[in-house]
């Protein structure tokens, strides 16, 4: 096991940078910074500390926007140089594509914003800087219009991409964030999204998403894939996304309806039914989606729906539905019976309160211009 008092090989890349990103006005956190010494001596204690804090995948590292306190993530990219040229990543392309002033301003592209691109002198790299976000399903939904919020801007935004010719290939829940700083004022550690950023306390008061509402966003391009629309897309393979093999992985189809089955999978497993062996459980109300998530994930992908034919289902669904289902309670699928009384009384008072507030079953907010 690593030192937790000493920086890894990975760590001490963005330590190097400390001082461009701090001209650039990006902050990293104490324990990147220049001098740094553990504030702590074990494993044990380094749980505790904030500068105990780091992160196993090197390619992501977390800082503060000097301007304006603003968390961001900064995310290595491949930046080649081709004949004297330097090139960069379909991962970084499709990232910046969906980013540009012509996608910017359509509420139906849920893709990542990239605030800013810097290069990086001496490497074949770029640093791509984005919001941080949470992940989708924290804290859990409150009822079942905040669940469909979420389902609704993953659908629109994989349709937004399908629309633009690009296929994600990747879209598990683990590529999907949640913009909640409306909800959490006070911000939340980006390691420990339970502490406070200063590691002092625990996370600030939170707002529900109903009354602040989140925008969903996809994220990680890297195994996505840009397509000429004049020409048929090829056949591809599919990969194992989120611990998930689509039936196809080993035979090449139609990559955008390898996209339809991974989104049906993630509804089914997040949203209905959970996944018991990783401690995920599902939710209650949701069972007017089944029928639709059945053909988002038929063996057969020729069989199953184009995102167009799931936004058009999805929204005849929605529409059927009365006020008050949509301000029902999303309840846990092992929650105790004894509890769903009391538990109904509080959400009947909060409820009335988000009334009163006027604000709608289903949250909806554009996305935010930083």
């Amino acid at each position: 096991m690593a030192d937790p008092a000493k920086l890894d090989e990975v760590e001490e890349w963005w330590a190097a940078r400390h001082d461009l990103l701090k001209k650039h006005g990006y902050l990293l956190r104490p324990r990147y910074r220049p001098g740094w010494k553990a504030s702590f001596v074990g494993d044990l204690e380094a749980m505790d500390c904030e500068d105990g804090q780091y992160f196993h995948d090197g390619l992501i590292m977390d800082a503060m926007r000097i301007s304006d306190s603003y968390m961001v993530a900064l995310k290595r990219m491949e930046a080649p140089v081709v004949n004297g040229k330097r090139t960069i990543s379909t991962e970084e392309r499709v990232t910046s594509l969906f980013s540009n002033d012509e996608h910017m301003s359509k509420p139906q592209n849920h893709c990542v914003r990239v605030l800013k691109v810097l290069n990086i002198p001496g490497v074949d790299e770029n640093i791509v800087v984005m919001p941080w976000m949470r992940t989708p399903n924290d804290p859990q939904f409150r009822t079942i219009g905040e669940g469909l919020q979420f389902v609704k801007e993953m659908f629109e935004g994989l349709h937004y991409m399908h629309r633009n010719n690009v296929a994600h290939r990747d879209c598990s829940i683990n590529n999907m964030l949640m913009d909640a700083n409306e909800m959490y004022p006070g911000g939340w550690h980006p390691l420990k999204p339970a502490r406070s950023y200063n590691w002092k306390d625990k996370v600030g008061r939170h707002y529900s998403r109903t009354r602040c509402p989140p925008s969903y966003y996809l994220i990680d391009f890297g195994f996505s894939e840009i397509y000429d629309a004049s020409k048929p897309r090829p056949p591809t393979e599919a990969i194992r996304s989120g611990g998930i093999e689509p039936p196809e992985v080993d035979e090449p189809c139609d990559p955008f309806a390898t996209d339809v089955f991974l989104l049906g999978t993630m509804i089914r497993l997040h949203i209905l039914e959970g996944r018991p062996r990783f401690n995920q459980i599902g939710l209650q109300g949701f069972e007017f989606l089944q029928p639709l998530v059945n053909d988002m994930i038929q063996d057969d992908p020729t069989k199953r729906p184009s995102m167009d034919e799931v936004i058009s289902r999805f929204s005849d669904l929605i529409r059927e539905l009365p006020w008050y289902k949509l301000r029902s309670r999303a309840a846990r699928n092992d929650e105790l019976e004894l509890l769903k009384p009391f538990r109904a009384l509080k959400h009947l008072v909060w409820t009335c309160n988000m009334i009163l507030r006027r604000r709608p079953a289903v949250p909806s907010r554009s996305p935010v211009q930083l």
